[in-house]
């Protein structure tokens, strides 16, 4: 299952790096930046080969990438940028992605939430060898299933992923609504324990998420540098599958480690303002990209949730003064009338560790680009999916199969597992084509679990024993909260092993993973047992 994180190693690093703290300020200037740094929310652009494909090349690669104007890290990135380049292409397109592996370690990509052939699901061990170094894969996908996905490596996902492995991959459909801006927010949080080289004394981590925004505005008081925890741990220490060593529990450790905010792989204050006019209609796709649940508040304005990870909402409503939570690999595209014109600040925290990750997106109108930023009120109320919409009537078929899954803990976090078992020791469930398949979910343990099924999207159907009353919901990665129990269900109609597991990967490294096997399946690979293939 890979190294280990104990608590013992953990306190000696912030004891270390503590002591040793300096409140002089850094020359970044001789920190070995030997390219300017690419702009991060670029589109990639497509080659279109002779046979009308579009052909998009990743490099996956070590990057010195500058958070803010303060703050530097070695990021592992596709083409030099965190997140990757954004692949935007049209509904009917063929896509070709070549991943060339210029790391010094293995690697793979998973396009999640599009349901790929098996045989391009990325999943080392499972559907491929690994990438090895030096080498190059291309992935094939058929575009026909609009929606906003994302990518990101699947091998050893909780060191890769962690360090900046991950992209936007949109599917514009061909009969779609307009917008006069379409932006991606993607969510992720960072640890400063890797910044070894790095001095945060000087760092007000208080109002590193807060943009202008002045105290008053806010509410919050600054952080000061003893209530922010800071390492120098190398990789060695930073995985994370035995996280309970001493009693603290994988949430306080995940607290302790993660301490800047990342949006669009930035953090305060340079996250990029979204610029519109008075009048304007907003599209904003949220991706959490990272491993906390986050909240989302939309300050004095009214919108719609148009879209679960990229499936349409039935008649969705229009919503003010609420929240919604976003748990990691999910999606939430949102639809904004922009009309009440000033500089207003999207809050945006870990819902467990606001202290330290908390930040917010400017939205600045024309003309009130030197204002300060103002923010929620506090008198808030949280969004419901399983209420929100218009009902309708669907078919989901006559059940064929129905299994149990368990989310559970036999040590109280150390380790995580399904009915009792964990990876690579796993629980299998066997079904075949075209079997309509159920599954009850249980949480058991005391933090969030956003479960994710690899190659099918599955329809949520029930809360808790009562049955969805809003509109039908679509999903490939569902959270479900401690004591939650949800019914989903999918039709069998992608033969392949896919994957069905904890998507904050510290879990799934400590062995929250299943797998939903077709019957008689065999993969087209043959697997090298000299790769070192890591699929959690």
């Amino acid at each position: 299952m890979g190294r280990k994180l104990t608590v013992t190693s953990l306190a000696a690093a912030l004891a270390i790096v503590i002591a040793g703290c300096s409140n002089e300020s850094v020359d970044h200037s001789t920190m070995g930046h030997d390219e300017p740094q690419e702009e991060n929310e670029q589109t990639i652009q497509a080659e279109v080969n002779e046979e009308g494909e579009k052909v998009f090349n990743l490099t996956v690669e070590e990057t010195h990438w500058m958070f803010n104007d303060e703050v530097m890290d070695d990021a592992w990135t596709y083409n030099g940028s965190l997140p990757g380049e954004e692949i935007r292409v049209q509904e009917g397109d063929k896509v070709l992605v070549n991943v060339e592996n210029a790391l010094d370690e293995p690697t793979a990509l998973h396009l999640h939430g599009f349901p790929v052939p098996n045989e391009m699901d990325g999943v080392p061990g499972i559907t491929q060898n690994a990438i090895m170094p030096g080498e190059t894969f291309t992935y094939e996908y058929q575009a026909d299933i609009p929606g906003t996905y994302w990518y990101h490596s699947h091998q050893d996902g909780a060191k890769q992923v962690d360090k900046g492995l991950y992209g936007v991959f949109i599917v514009e459909p061909n009969d779609g609504e307009t917008y006069d801006v379409d932006e991606v927010v993607v969510i992720d949080e960072w640890s400063s324990m890797g910044m070894g080289e790095m001095d945060h004394g000087s760092m007000d981590h208080g109002s590193m998420g807060h943009g202008n925004m002045n105290d008053e505005e806010m509410g919050h008081g600054n952080m000061n540098d003893e209530e922010v925890d800071h390492g120098n741990m190398n990789d060695e220490e930073m995985d994370h599958g035995n996280m309970n060593d001493g009693g603290m529990t994988h949430a306080e450790m995940m607290n302790q480690m993660y301490d800047t905010p990342l949006i669009n792989g930035k953090t305060a204050p340079q996250i990029e303002a979204v610029q519109v006019e008075e009048g304007d209609k907003v599209k904003l796709r949220f991706v959490n990209a990272g491993l906390f649940t986050q909240v989302v508040s939309i300050p004095n304005h009214s919108f719609k949730i148009t879209h679960y990870d990229g499936q349409p909402v039935n008649e969705p409503e229009t919503m003010t003064d609420t929240s919604f939570r976003i748990a990691p690999a999910e999606r939430y595209d949102i639809e904004i009338e922009m009309d009440n014109p000033g500089a207003w600040g999207i809050q945006i925290f870990a819902e467990e560790n606001q202290k330290r990750l908390e930040a917010f997106v400017p939205v600045i109108y024309e003309g009130y680009e030197e204002r300060d930023l103002q923010s929620f009120g506090t008198s808030i109320s949280f969004f419901d999916m399983t209420s929100y919409g218009e009902s309708k009537e669907v078919d989901y078929g006559t059940v064929t199969k129905e299994y149990d899954m368990t989310l559970g803990t036999n040590d109280n976090g150390e380790t995580f597992t399904i009915n009792d078992k964990q990876f690579p020791d796993h629980e299998s469930y066997e079904v075949e084509e075209g079997d309509v398949v159920k599954f009850t979910i249980v949480n058991d343990t005391e933090v969030d679990h956003p479960m994710h099924l690899h190659g099918e999207f599955f329809s949520v159907i029930s809360k808790d024993g009562s049955p969805i009353s809003g509109s039908p919901i679509l999903k490939d990665t569902l959270n479900v909260r401690p004591g939650e129990e949800y019914e989903i269900i999918f039709e069998a109609k992608n033969p392949g092993i896919w994957m069905f597991h904890c998507h904050e990967f510290h879990h799934a490294n400590a062995g929250m993973m299943a797998e939903v096997r077709y019957k008689g399946y065999e993969p087209e690979f043959t697997l090298d047992p000299s790769i070192p293939n890591k699929p959690e």
